[in-house]
């Protein structure tokens, strides 16, 4: 299962949480709690670490998005930490969601705090941000 469901890339042998820049850059956030080797050059915003680099130079930039199911409805796994997994309902029966403990409301979403054993029928579905980027930026 992956940690994260978001834009990701691997610069010089580390991940980082990414988002394109521009059509030839790509910026870089430091993972909180993380050690890095290659730490110079990022800047500080608040409590986030940030540095833009060339996409070319990038190892890998990519995005995985986890989806599973819990008690027989869909769910998006955002984070998944010590056993627990952040997760946001997929489904459209607010009356259920409420029914089973969920957070939030039917206008802005449900979202639960679960434990990994209880989902099911997880799969991570992968794309491949570079290898698009490689097709549009030849050389």
């Amino acid at each position: 299962m992956t940690h994260y469901s978001q834009e990701m890339a691997e610069y010089r042998g580390e991940t980082y949480f990414a988002g394109e820049e521009d059509a030839k850059h790509v910026w870089l956030r430091k993972i909180p709690n993380q050690t890095y080797e290659h730490a110079e050059g990022f800047q500080t915003y608040g409590n986030r670490e940030l540095k833009t680099v060339p996409a070319k130079d990038l190892d890998a930039w990519y995005q995985e998005t986890c989806k599973a199911t819990w008690r027989g409805q869909p769910f998006n796994v955002v984070k998944t930490e010590n056993g627990k997994a952040e997760a946001g309902y997929a489904g459209g029966e607010h009356v259920w969601a409420q029914q089973n403990g969920l957070e939030g409301d039917q206008y802005n979403g449900f979202t639960a705090t679960l434990d990994e054993h209880e989902l099911h029928d997880v799969r991570v579905e992968r794309t491949d941000f570079l290898e698009r980027w490689k097709e549009k930026n030849p050389g």
